[in-house]
Order: structure tokens, then C-alpha cells, then sequence
């Protein structure tokens, strides 16, 4: 049995009769279909709903078309910060939940959000599952909120992209940087002034003057903004994984359904983080292309440098001592998600494709 079917299959004990009493909008119809709505922040080309679609399609086959997926894109179901509600009143059945809308609701999985803890996405994206069913805290946040987890979605490291260098941490002091969630207060701690702005507006913010430059992107994202092509310096600044989103489903209507449809919903989860990394790694290599015709010079900054802008920031105690406040065992979820980067780190190869690019590859 894999680590997502014992996952799914052990989550929470309901009568399945509660799923249509509770007008979910994907009660199984005469012929015992069911059609599951998703609703999801993210563009229908991008590589999060690419691996999700790779994830539907895998179900449907696997259930003879028994269960099957229609698609909301861009919010035009829900917005990003309904998205978890969105599952547990009936307007959607599948819901990709980002950690930058999850403090109130899923306050445990922005411990994924702290800077400086991994640079390696297939490392943060297998703690996101292993937190889940190791560690109590964690998991009750989504117990609770009557929701189960999937899997999560692909989401590379943190970059900056600027219209003047920044070799060092210090050289972004009284710059203009879009950003959002854990990052901006990294950017606090050495004098710049993070701008919350939606990505969609940073192209054009960039070509006012609005802003210097812009974070919280990862390589694979910059095609879809335009900014692979109109970025002239990108720079690793060693946050590393800085967010990410997971996809959801509501826990009564997933127990209500046939073991076998269980079954094949797990098998397919359990193949969605290595999806999810092959169609970030096409992505990063389109935005590799661009970068390179249009002559944007990358660069990381200095380890020295990174691990003193860590120490100053304390951006992680400070984590910790506000859900303390709050009756979390936070330095626990914490503790945890510390030994699980440490374990995957020593088992994994992945590397996110920035470093590709950056050495002059493709994958």
C-alpha cells in the first residue's frame, strides 16, 4: 500500500449518506459517477494545473470514467482565499489551497512559507505529505477544517528578478521589490520595501518605474507573466522554497465513495509530485530560453551573506512564537519539518531549474 493510499484511506470515518445530506454539489449520479469540481487560482497553462490535469486524467482512466474532473481557472469559480471554504459548502468538491491564503484556515502549513529551511522543491513538497502523517498538529488544522490532503503542487524557488544587480542581501536595501507571505518580512530585515501587487501587475509596475524588481516567482513562473523575456538581472537570493499550494478534496465526499474509487484517487496522488516536478521543469526550461535570448544575466548570492541575512531576520522563531500565542505546539510542526527536509535531503537529486539555466543547461 503506498504512503498516499494509507494516507486517504485512514484519514476520517463518516457515513457516506452524510455527503448528499450536506448538498455537496458531486453526489453520485443514477449511474454512480460522480463529477468533481475544481476550483483553482492558477491559469489553465500553468504548470500547477497541468499537473493537475495529468492527475484527473489518470483518475478517470483508472475508474473507467466513474470519476471525472471539471475545471474552474483563474478564480473564475471562487477567489484564492475562498478556495478552502469553497470545498466545505458546496461550491467546489477539489479546491488548489495556496499557504499565502491558509494563515487563518490551515495556520500549520505556512511553516512550508519559512525562508532559508531548503532549495530543493521535491524536498518541501514531500514534507508537505510526510507533516501530514506524522505530526499531529499539523494534520488536525485540516481534520478540522473538514478537508483531506491530496497532494501538493509544484512550486520552484524563490527568485528575484531586478532591473539593477544586487550581489548581496545588504545591496537590496531602499529598493521597491514586490513580494508576499514570509518573504517580505526577509526583505524587512535588510531595508528594502516589499510591495504587495498581484503578478499579473508586476510587468507593467516594472516598466513604470513602480517597482525595482519583484519576488515570490519562481523560474517556471516568468513565461506566464511576461517577465522570463523583460528581466534584466535574476538572482538567487538562498530563501529557497517560499510557498506553496496543495490540492484538497472535501473528507466526507471522498469517503462516501466506492474503496475502489478511493483507491484510484490515491494511486493517482501518489504520482502527482513527480508530475508536478517534470511539468515545472519544462516550464523552467522555456523561461531558461527566454532569459538567455534576452541577455539577463543570473546570479546567486553568497552563502556567508544568505546565512547572516537568516540569523538577523529570525523569521522562523518569530513563526513559532506567534502560533505558541495561539495553542500550537508550532516549535514542534517546526522540529518536524526540519528532520523530514534533512531525511529527503539526503535521498533526493532534484534540483530546481534555475541551477540548470544558471550553469548554462537543460534538462
Amino acid at each position: 500500500m503506498t504512503r498516499a493510499t494509507q494516507r486517504l484511506r485512514g484519514a476520517v470515518a463518516v457515513v457516506a449518506a452524510a455527503v448528499c445530506a450536506a448538498a455537496l454539489s458531486s453526489c453520485a449520479a443514477d449511474d454512480g459517477t460522480y463529477v468533481l469540481h475544481y476550483t483553482t487560482y492558477s491559469s489553465q497553462t500553468s504548470d500547477q494545473s497541468l499537473t493537475m490535469q495529468r492527475w484527473a486524467e489518470e483518475v478517470e482512466e483508472l475508474t473507467d470514467g466513474g470519476v471525472q474532473v471539471n475545471f474552474h481557472y483563474s478564480e473564475s469559480l471562487v477567489g484564492a482565499d475562498e478556495s478552502l471554504q469553497a470545498t466545505l459548502d458546496g461550491r467546489a468538491d477539489l479546491a488548489q489551497v495556496g499557504s499565502l491564503y491558509s494563515a487563518s484556515d490551515l495556520s500549520m502549513f505556512t511553516v512550508i512559507e519559512l525562508p532559508f529551511e531548503t532549495n530543493n522543491p521535491q524536498v518541501q513538497m514531500t514534507a508537505i505529505e510526510r507533516l501530514y502523517e506524522e505530526n499531529d498538529t499539523y494534520r488536525d488544522d485540516f481534520d478540522r477544517q473538514g478537508v483531506q490532503l491530496l497532494f501538493p503542487l509544484p512550486l520552484g524557488i524563490n527568485l528575484i528578478g531586478l532591473q539593477e544587480p544586487a550581489p548581496t542581501p545588504t545591496d537590496l536595501a531602499g529598493r521597491s521589490i514586490r513580494s508576499g507571505g514570509l518573504t517580505s518580512e526577509a526583505l524587512l530585515a535588510v531595508g528594502a520595501n516589499p510591495v504587495a501587487m498581484t503578478a499579473t501587475d508586476v510587468y507593467e509596475s516594472m516598466e513604470r518605474g513602480v517597482i525595482g524588481g519583484y519576488t515570490s516567482l519562481a523560474i517556471a513562473n516568468l513565461p506566464t507573466f511576461g517577465l522570463a523575456s523583460t528581466t534584466p538581472y535574476l538572482v538567487d537570493p538562498g530563501i529557497g522554497a517560499y510557498a506553496s499550494s496543495i490540492v484538497v478534496i472535501n473528507s466526507e465526499l471522498l469517503e462516501s465513495m466506492p474503496s475502489e474509487y478511493r483507491d484510484a484517487i490515491a494511486e493517482a496522488s501518489a504520482n502527482a509530485v513527480g508530475n508536478g516536478l517534470e511539468e515545472m521543469d519544462t516550464l523552467g526550461i522555456q523561461a531558461c530560453t527566454e532569459l538567455r535570448d534576452s541577455g539577463a544575466q543570473l546570479a546567486t548570492m553568497p552563502p556567508a551573506d544568505v546565512e547572516a541575512w537568516k540569523d538577523r531576520a529570525g523569521i522562523a522563531q518569530g513563526w513559532v512564537d506567534r502560533y505558541a500565542e495561539r495553542g500550537y505546539d508550532a516549535e514542534r510542526v517546526l522540529a518536524d519539518y526540519r528532520r523530514i527536509i534533512g531525511e529527503e535531503s539526503a535521498r533526493s537529486t532534484y534540483a530546481d531549474p534555475f541551477y540548470a539555466c544558471l550553469e548554462g543547461e537543460n534538462r
